[in-house]
């Protein structure tokens, strides 16, 4: 680009800026309630319901639970209590639309208690069932009265249907030609489907399949996406768009640079499904991106685009080692928008013993919940290419995220423009989506997500930004507070126009007017955001 377009489109871009910002500002606040956190308890569990309201789930006692709904003003509506067997965990949640399940288990063992909670009158059920010895879950979704668990065995694939009209769990099908391991479990509501990716190795290439099951766990079809020669699919996930169409989305590497303890990713793939019948796979390079690299400073920025543009020249592509958590596609104005997050697993050294990696607070595998161990993490290998490593002496200590990348595809597979959102020293135990994406009818993308008692916030259009990188601090409750330490923090679209935030705080007061208000507290808050 030339220094006079250059020009222009600063210009331009200023102009939008000037013209949009006054009606997409980021106002806090609307409400906040804070819950007290007693000394050595267990955190909340929070399950945001849309309109519905929010859930929040506790475990007073090693053999009782309880579960709290409160509506979209943050006034509870009722509370319930409710027992389970003794030392068992909270290892996840899901909500489906209609009811929210809690799963309960404890560490390598072959019985769980299931609990739906009925969110609208406020009753609960429990189930008991039993699936296979050393069955380590990964993944946990229900789809009416059908329960659906992805795990391995053995560090062999294993996907689990349990019906609980019955209680009758079997496991499903999933040998295919060459070793496989499963990606990721999709609830497709509209279409009453549960959409399953497996990764699977033949030779050294490894291509994705996607089967989709009916809530009884029969197979309703099967896709296969091979890649390109050079090229290894390193995960996927499957969208219906209708009764003819899917898009199989994820990240593609090349195959001579993964390892046991490695997916690499170059860049991100987009398959269109006709029929059951590819109809096309395009591939996007980091390296074709205009703002991959932009979390660099300007120094290693300029260093990077020397070795691309070189790279080039000659023909080829420089080959990158980046891990990513793709989300869902977004379909809008005639286009698909693809967000994905970049992040590395970061250790720290440690004296070998009962924390080192092989134990379970030392095993990353192991972290998910904050109720004790959680989902088996598979993201910190790669089981296609052998069994993991022995690190003794190496202490998993979290997920740093660096950046979020957010493309438009066209309808053809085509990349029409990308963007990007910085994370600033944003780091969890758990691996999950940070970012929330809104598109506004004015065909604005909000990014969203918090850190440290703080709402981060980036409004583009396109390849443009209309409102650059903001922080906005979270109020608290009362005048002279000051928060001291933000112990977790998350925040998801809820409805409309407003988010949900929520997180652990420890808050001083050495001024509030009220004698009781004065002094320290350890809270979970909920806060209710809206963007005008």
């Amino acid at each position: 680009m030339n220094k006079t377009n250059a020009m222009l489109k600063s210009a331009f871009l200023l102009l939008v800026t000037i013209i949009l910002l006054p009606f997409h500002s980021f106002s806090q606040d609307v409400k906040r309630i804070e819950l007290p956190v007693p000394a050595g308890s267990e955190a909340y569990q929070t399950i945001p319901l849309g309109e519905k309201g929010v859930l929040l789930v506790s475990k007073p006692t090693r053999s009782t639970y309880n579960v709290q709904k409160f509506d979209v003003n943050l006034d509870r509506v009722w509370s319930i209590d409710g027992a389970i067997e003794s030392n068992l965990d909270l290892v996840s949640s899901t909500y489906d639309g209609q009811a929210a399940y809690l799963l309960f288990s404890r560490f390598r063992s072959n019985n769980y208690q299931i609990v739906r909670v009925n969110i609208g009158p406020g009753f609960v059920e429990t189930f008991t069932i039993n699936t296979l010895d050393r069955f380590q879950i990964t993944d946990f979704k229900t789809l009416g009265n059908s329960v659906f668990m992805a795990g391995m065995v053995k560090e062999e694939p294993i996907l689990v249907h349990t019906n609980l009209l019955n209680l009758q769990t079997k496991v499903l099908p999933s040998a295919i030609r060459g070793s496989s391991a499963i990606q990721s479990i999709e609830i497709d509501t509209t279409h009453r489907l549960v959409n399953v990716s497996f990764a699977v190795k033949k030779g050294k290439q490894t291509r994705i399949v996607a089967r989709s099951y009916d809530e009884t766990g029969q197979l309703n079809s099967q896709v296969m996406v091979d890649p390109k020669d050079v090229y290894s699919l390193l995960n996927g996930r499957l969208q219906v768009l209708n009764d003819s169409v899917k898009l199989l989305i994820g990240t593609y590497g090349y195959r001579n640079m993964q390892s046991s303890n490695n997916a690499a990713s170059q860049g991100l793939f987009i398959s269109k499904i006709v029929d059951d019948e590819v109809e096309y796979t395009q591939y996007h390079s980091f390296t074709d991106f205009d703002n991959f690299f932009n979390f660099m400073n300007e120094r290693q920025q300029e260093k990077m685009e020397r070795r691309i543009r070189k790279k080039k020249e000659s023909g080829g592509d420089l080959k990158l080692n980046y891990r990513l958590l793709v989300h869902d596609i977004v379909q809008k104005d005639n286009q698909y928008i693809l967000v994905s997050e970049v992040f590395y697993p970061e250790y720290r050294t440690q004296n070998p013993g009962m924390y080192g990696m092989n134990s379970f607070w030392g095993n990353p595998m192991m972290y998910g919940s904050p109720f004790g161990y959680g989902l088996y993490n598979p993201w910190l290998w790669n089981p296609l290419y052998g069994p993991r490593g022995s690190y003794s002496n190496q202490v998993f200590n979290g997920f740093v995220y660096t950046h979020a990348i957010v493309a438009g595809i066209s309808k053809d597979g085509n990349l029409m423009w990308d963007n990007s959102i910085n994370f600033d020293g944003v780091k969890s135990m758990e691996l999950r989506e940070k970012i929330n994406l809104q598109v506004t009818p004015k065909g604005l993308t909000q990014l969203v997500y918090s850190h440290d008692g703080a709402i981060r916030s980036k409004i583009i259009k396109g390849e443009s930004v209309v409102d650059g990188d903001r922080q906005v601090a979270l109020a608290t409750s009362m005048e002279g507070d000051k928060v001291r330490k933000t112990s977790t923090d998350d925040i998801n679209h809820w409805y409309d126009n407003y988010y949900l935030a929520w997180g652990e705080q420890r808050i001083v007061n050495a001024s509030a007017g009220d004698a009781q208000s004065r002094g320290r507290r350890n809270v979970f808050y909920l806060s209710k955001i809206s963007f005008k």
